[in-house]
């Protein structure tokens, strides 16, 4: 038999939920809360640690606003640049075939 893998909301996938929580902590707890059932059990204590962590950094301002949208674009800036080399390197790759 073939195991299916529950089907998460798109926004519990492990990528958007990292922006979500690092562009603001308390929506990303309240998604948390409103999916809880929608959750497979290994991931409900993860996602819910981290976003009670940054909800309370968030409220708290221990992460100022600057450091947030510097963080967000060193982060978006070296993805674009894996994407482009990556998609170089291949093909480079079907040329040299």
């Amino acid at each position: 038999m073939k195991e299916t893998e529950p089907k998460l909301p798109f926004l519990m996938r492990p990528v958007p939920f990292f922006i979500l929580f690092a562009l603001c902590g308390p929506l990303a707890l309240i998604l948390v809360l409103i999916y809880w059932r929608d959750l497979p059990e290994d991931r409900r204590g993860p996602h819910l640690m981290i976003s009670i962590l940054f909800s309370l950094l968030f409220i708290s301002k221990i992460l100022p606003d600057g450091w947030l949208r510097i963080l967000v674009f060193s982060f978006t800036y070296t993805l674009i640049l894996f994407l482009t080399y990556s998609i170089w390197g291949r093909k480079r790759k079907r040329e040299k075939e």
